[in-house]
């Protein structure tokens, strides 16, 4: 059901961008953001939500005032909290994710924008921070390649002719399988994040 939804979610983007012939702007827009990440898994897996960070920069393409293509690179950070008889054990796990993304924007001036599409991520570290200290967990993710559908909102704020200020909420459901286990791990996030855009 995941996938269909993915690749009907998918065929739309692709289908609505190719009908738009105006060519736009090009914007850059170095972010930086607070991640609230977590598994999710048909297991109950007494776990909570890891606190971290991501940092990136999106550029996007605009078709014309309503749509647009982003994408970007973005150091993203996942993983998970276990507690266990009152200690915390925690997965720091860290991507180099690429977005790939339509982008509507919408409101009387556009400032409102809705993104949505494909996410890859590739694992660059893998920790887990234990009572004992902190392990290398790397060769226990059976996947380092993740990949999965991202959906965002936000709201930009002009602050010169060529600059604006954004903020936005950004959600991240995995498809692939972290572990090969009896069951199946996907890493989850919820960002919050800050930018700035500029016009080039």
């Amino acid at each position: 059901m995941k996938k269909l939804f993915f690749n009907v979610l998918c065929l739309l983007a692709i289908t609505t961008l190719s009908a738009q012939s105006d060519s736009g702007d090009f914007t850059i827009a170095p972010q930086l953001g607070l991640n609230l990440s977590n598994y999710s898994s048909s297991e109950n897996l007494n776990n909570k939500i890891r606190t971290a960070f991501n940092a990136g920069v999106i550029a996007e393409y605009y078709f014309n005032d309503r749509w647009s293509l982003r994408s970007g690179i973005i150091y993203d950070s996942k993983g998970t909290k276990i507690t266990q008889s009152g200690y915390d054990y925690i997965d720091k796990l860290n991507y180099i994710a690429i977005p790939l993304h339509a982008n509507w924007h919408f409101g009387s001036n556009r400032n409102w924008f809705l993104n949505f599409g494909p996410t890859i991520g590739f694992l660059a570290s893998a920790k887990a921070d234990t009572p004992e200290g902190e392990f290398d967990i790397k060769d226990f993710i059976e996947n380092s390649f993740d990949a999965g559908l991202g959906v965002g909102i936000g709201y930009k704020f002009d602050i010169a002719d060529d600059t604006q200020l954004y903020i936005q909420y950004q959600g991240y459901n995995g498809f692939i399988d972290l572990f090969n286990e009896d069951f199946s791990v996907f890493n989850a996030t919820s960002a919050f994040n800050l930018g700035v855009v500029f016009q080039l």
